[in-house]
């Protein structure tokens, strides 16, 4: 009879996982096409396939189920980034293109996210979404470029490889705009050249730039 019972409360668990699975893909079509504020639950339910009543007990609401796209998204990013095997002695240069291909290649995160961040308004619950993700991106691009600082002087090092993840994530965040708005003329690798040698410009200013501040 136990036996039985767990049977079944697995059978109920693994549908319930699959059920979140289409609705989370679902919602991340339509956010990344129409934006959060122009998607309503009924359209993510009947793209998914499922009674809106059955979003809101997976995720709670809008907000929540935001949260669930937005982070799941962004931990496949941030993951494929991460487990780049970087040499420890990678250039800037590399570190930064490899990053902005890995962007490329995922780009759901960044069109998702630049879309949250234009239309995020007076919606607090939104606007905390995109500053959380936000300082997460940046930790981990400056996670990647940290190893070309240790050279710095350990009072500078810690505000520079902040300022590097500012800088690098900009210039990232160009890459992939340009590259969406025109990705069949556009040249990757001469655009990732160009944005490359601003980076190591920028970078090479670094310890003045931190000693003003």
């Amino acid at each position: 009879m136990a036996d039985g019972r767990s049977a079944v409360a697995d059978g109920r668990r693994a549908r319930g996982a699959a059920s979140r699975a289409v609705i989370l893909q679902a919602a991340t079509t339509l956010f990344c096409t129409r934006g959060y504020a122009g998607t309503g639950m009924s359209a993510i339910a009947t793209a998914a396939g499922v009674h809106t009543g059955s979003i809101y007990h997976a995720f709670g609401s809008k907000q929540g189920l935001l949260d669930a796209v937005i982070d799941g998204v962004a931990d496949a990013t941030f993951g494929a980034i991460e487990s780049v095997a970087f040499d420890p002695a990678a250039s800037v240069r590399t570190r930064l293109e490899t990053t902005a291909r890995v962007l490329v290649g995922h780009p759901d995160f960044l069109r998702l996210f630049l879309l949250l961040a234009l239309e995020k308004g007076d919606d607090d619950g939104v606007r905390a979404t995109v500053e959380r993700i936000r300082a997460r991106a940046r930790h981990v691009v400056a996670d990647a470029l940290a190893p070309v600082l240790e050279t710095l002087a350990p009072d500078v090092r810690v505000v520079a490889t902040e300022l590097a993840g500012r800088i690098a994530l900009i210039l990232l965040d160009g890459v992939f705009v340009s590259y969406q708005l025109d990705s069949e003329n556009a040249d990757l690798d001469q655009t990732l050249s160009l944005v490359s040698a601003m980076a190591e410009l920028a970078l090479a200013a670094l310890p003045d730039l931190v000693t003003a501040i």
